[in-house]
């Protein structure tokens, strides 16, 4: 495994997911890329606890342009990549349903490895997404690491 793909999203424990890829790929000398999907528009009205100091850039009712996503996921990238260690780790920002995105993304570039956070997602969520993890795991040709990632209340 010399390609390690680590999904990112703005919840709070994408910290966890980021740091547990790391380690792994570190360990196996591989690799890290990664990546962060902007999905459509209700996902970003999901209001989350901030990670890093990002938080969705959607306010309720807002308007936030295409650009301006892409830039705000772009430095959420950057930002989780010096986090983590910096060095060689490549981002990149998808754009589409996050498990149609992240599956062609695997493909095309022909990783060994994507790490993934499941946590528990309302109902509203779960009508609006679909469940990522969920997708991906029923989808993907390559090994996963799912990192439980629900917080105990």
């Amino acid at each position: 495994m010399k390609r390690i793909c680590i999904a990112l999203d703005y919840n709070p424990s994408a910290e966890k997911v980021g740091k547990i890829g790391y380690e792994y790929a570190k360990a196996l000398n591989a690799e890290i890329f990664l990546v962060h999907v902007i999905s459509d528009a209700p996902y970003y009205s999901i209001d989350y606890s901030p990670f890093l100091g990002y938080t969705s850039p959607f306010n309720t009712g807002s308007v936030v342009l295409v650009k301006e996503l892409m830039e705000g996921a772009s430095n959420f990238l950057s930002d989780s990549a010096t986090h983590l260690g910096g060095g060689k780790i490549k981002t990149a920002v998808l754009e589409g349903e996050a498990g149609v995105a992240i599956l062609e993304y695997l493909d095309e570039n022909k990783m060994d490895l994507l790490v993934i956070g499941t946590h528990s997602q309302s109902s509203l969520e779960n009508v609006l997404l679909g469940n990522t993890a969920v997708k991906i795991v029923k989808h993907t040709k390559i090994p996963l690491l799912v990192v439980p990632t629900k917080v105990e209340q």
